[in-house]
């Protein structure tokens, strides 16, 4: 391991007898095992990496504006905190739990008892929290930091296993220091190992002449949060026993060659590095984008980039413009020019459900075919939702993004041709989009680089979980797109507006897109981000008082709003209104009249349609029902109509009906099935992927039938049902069953909209 103005030497040189014998590692299948040192030693380099090579340059910067020396510091600290985050392990608590290795430290002078005489007392000290705390000792005797100057660093090492420790669980440790170092003879020897490896990785990772300047230091929240989260990714890659074999070594290699080879396997995607086009607003559309023959730039996509490129800080951009404005380019367009202002390494676009995920997803690959690369580039790309791998164009990914890699989501322990850009100015093409098997599980696959999925996935930042730090790393490097910024209800906007709170303090451009924002909405997304105290927000007034309409807004973290009020593009669409009675005579005439006096509107006779039905014949289908059942839960009491609210159910709802209504589910070839039938934890059967069906859009409604106003009204029992969306192919089995189906509908709560059955010829869009 080497760090630019370090020592060039090896940490093992640096080590001598007792703290050759501390083990960090064991493979109880194999009896394999890695040295404290050597997973040290692999962590920082591993660290130094991806530093250099995947982490976005807006990270970087961040962590380096709080330290003295800049980006060297930064560098020298994350490594350094990577090569000391399990000095934890260095503890009788840990190491006496595989005796024959604890065997070998006995002999070396280290005693300690057996993990049954430790008993329960041994959980006090997680090696996480003991490392903590042994860091922060020693840096309290051996450069004379105060307990308040350790934690801001410490705390790196403490929280690497996704929870930072509470200060009870520290006093907790500090009445057991038995579990840090046995007493008796040997507890000066433990000491002095523990400290001997602080000393090694500080002369060997480049801080020992560091840390005295570092003591006046004080990092922000935000610069904890991502050394933390970069300390968990290279300890997951340095654990990896494919990438980085256990002792003894199948085929010994010097330091560099571990290293090299390890990275070689990886083979992980580096960050993007997006250049600020130079091109006007027009020539930049017509090379990202499919434009038609004749298209041309509306003015707030036009607006939008020039006030991104305008900005004295890439910030939040609200851009509020009706449906069919370009919305969407625009944010893409203004997120390539704030991600090259920024150093941000890449894009998560939010939407509101996985269908606009889905439709999404195809349009963020076109558009990054079309961005310029440098020949050889690569990018990792993710779509964000529990069904992705059921969606074709994520699939065809994965399959290029695969590495020796193990998933470590889970505890411890248990080149093609491309086609030259024609207005480039040097050798750049498309880069290469991969979905990386690495970069995959629920705590790892939001660090990909471009992602587009559901909001839920934005939102999860601003919760308390295990590991939340790294869901901070994937979007601190990111210019964060939020679509349908209207949709979301007072609940999520909640979370929102913390989530907005913490990319202002991460300095993450983030572009909203919405057609119908509320002016007071508008007022407190801007004001989340930009951080400022209400007393002190007069200047957000004019933000909520804006009445125009396409608009802009943008601030900067701490900064004041600016708008931008872009003239309409001059499309618009005639709607006359007219007020009928309540009556259901008069609403089935309308569309005869409608398609009488307006174009487009077509009414065609049902009968000659119900009678094309013939037995054999397929169809795609769509029903929106109500599945429910009828349960008793004691034998006297009677029989109560409840929701089905699992996929499973859903499903076995309507496979149940399909005979009695004249169709059958069309089943999936084998060869096209991904998930196998089985039982589910219940016990009931379920189908696995077995059939040409989807469930989706499952909704839970609830409200009252009360009719008038006032409190004198009349009070009806309130109405809860759940609804879903089925999608699939069916094969008619009984023309006639088939039409009294269309005809009456299935299942019940028809008055409330549901139990519609609806064909369309296979191939035809549903």
């Amino acid at each position: 391991m080497t760090v630019e103005g370090g020592s060039r030497t090896d940490l093992r040189a640096r080590l001598r007898g007792p703290a050759l014998s501390v083990w960090a590692k064991h493979d109880r299948d194999s009896d394999g095992w890695l040295p404290l040192w050597r997973h040290m030693a692999d962590s920082a380099a591993v660290a130094g990496l991806l530093w250099d090579e995947w982490l976005p340059l807006s990270v970087r910067k961040l962590v380096a504006a709080e330290l003295p020396g800049g980006a060297d510091d930064a560098r020298r600290l994350a490594v350094w905190l990577a090569g000391v985050h399990d000095i934890g392990k260095a503890t009788p608590a840990f190491a006496c739990q595989v005796e024959p290795l604890a065997q070998v430290m006995r002999a070396a002078g280290l005693e300690m008892r057996s993990q049954r005489a430790m008993g329960a007392d041994r959980k006090l000290a997680p090696h996480g929290l003991a490392g903590q705390v042994l860091l922060g000792e020693w840096l309290e005797e051996r450069y004379g930091w105060t307990v308040a100057q350790t934690g801001q660093f410490t705390v790196a090492v403490g929280g690497h296993h996704g929870i930072p420790p509470e200060h009870g669980q520290i006093t907790a440790l500090d009445r057991h220091p038995q579990l840090l170092r046995t007493p008796g003879g040997s507890q000066t020897l433990w000491r002095r190992v523990q400290h001997e490896l602080l000393d090694a990785c500080a002369a060997e990772f480049g801080v020992h002449d560091r840390l005295g300047a570092w003591r006046s230091v004080k990092l922000p929240q935000p610069v904890q949060v991502v050394l933390t989260a970069l300390v968990i990714v290279s300890d997951w890659v340095a654990s990896n026993p494919e990438l980085f074999p256990y002792f003894p070594e199948d085929i010994p290699r010097s330091n560099e060659e571990r290293i090299a080879a390890a990275w070689q396997g990886l083979n992980l995607p580096g960050a993007w590095q997006a250049a600020e086009p130079t091109a006007d607003v027009k020539e930049l559309f017509a090379s990202r984008f499919a434009l038609p023959p004749g298209a041309k730039v509306r003015p707030v996509q036009e607006a939008a980039v020039e006030l991104a490129r305008a900005m004295d800080e890439p910030g939040l951009l609200v851009i509020e413009a009706p449906m069919g404005e370009g919305k969407t380019e625009a944010a893409l367009a203004a997120a390539e020019v704030l991600a090259a202002r920024s150093g941000a390494g890449g894009v998560f676009f939010a939407l509101p459900t996985m269908a606009t995920g889905n439709a999404m997803f195809p349009r963020l690959l076109d558009w990054l075919d079309r961005l310029p690369a440098p020949d050889g580039t690569r990018h990792s790309v993710l779509l964000a939702h529990s069904k992705s791998a059921l969606n074709e164009d994520f699939t065809d990914l994965m399959d290029r993004g695969q590495v020796k890699a193990l998933d470590h989501d889970a505890p411890e322990n248990s080149d093609g041709g491309r086609q030259l850009r024609p207005s480039s100015r040097t050798r750049s093409a498309s880069a290469e989009l991969i979905a990386h098997a690495w970069l995959r599980g629920r705590k790892k696959a939001m660090l990909s680089s471009f992602v587009a999925g559901t909001i839920d996935q934005l939102l999860f930042a601003g919760l308390k979980s295990r590991h939340l730090a790294l869901r901070h790393l994937a979007v601190a490097g990111k210019v964060i797109v939020i679509d349908e910024a209207h949709a979301y209800d007072t609940y999520m906007s909640v979370y929102l507006d913390r989530v907005l709170a913490w990319l202002g303090a991460y300095r993450v451009p983030v572009v909203v897109l919405s057609a119908t924002l509320p002016a007071n909405r508008r007022r407190e997304l801007v004001e989340a981000y930009s951080g400022r105290k209400k007393a002190d927000s007069r200047d957000f007034d004019t933000v909520a008082q804006a009445e125009e309409y396409p608009l802009l807004t943008a601030v900067a973290p701490g900064g004041a709003p600016v708008l931008r009020r872009p003239p309409a593009s001059g499309r618009s669409v005639d709607v006359e209104l007219e007020r009928i009675d309540d009556d259901l005579t008069l609403l089935a005439d309308r569309p005869a009249v409608a398609s009488a006096t307006a174009p487009g509107w077509e009414s065609r006779p049902y009968g000659p349609f119900l009678d094309r039905l013939a037995a054999g014949g397929q169809w795609t289908f769509r029903l929106t029902a109500n599945p429910i059942q009828h349960i008793r839960r004691k034998d006297d009491e009677p029989t109560k109509r409840t929701a089905h609210v699992t996929p499973v159910h859903q499903m076995g709802w309507l496979l149940d009906r399909q005979e009695r209504c004249g169709f059958r589910v069309l089943e999936k070839p084998a060869e096209r099935r991904l998930l196998p039938s089985g039982t589910t934890h219940t016990g009931q059967p379920h189908h696995g992927d077995r059939y040409e069906l989807t469930v989706h859009d499952k909704r839970s409604l609830s409200f009252d039938k009360s009719r008038g106003p006032g409190p004198k009204a009349a009070r009806k029992a309130p109405v809860s049902l759940v609804t879903v969306t089925f999608d699939g192919r069916l094969e008619v089995t009984d023309p006639e069953l088939l039409c009294r189906a269309l005809r009456q509908g299935i299942g019940k709560a028809k008055a409330y909209g549901c139990g519609l059955l609806t064909l369309a010829p296979l191939g035809t869009a549903g």
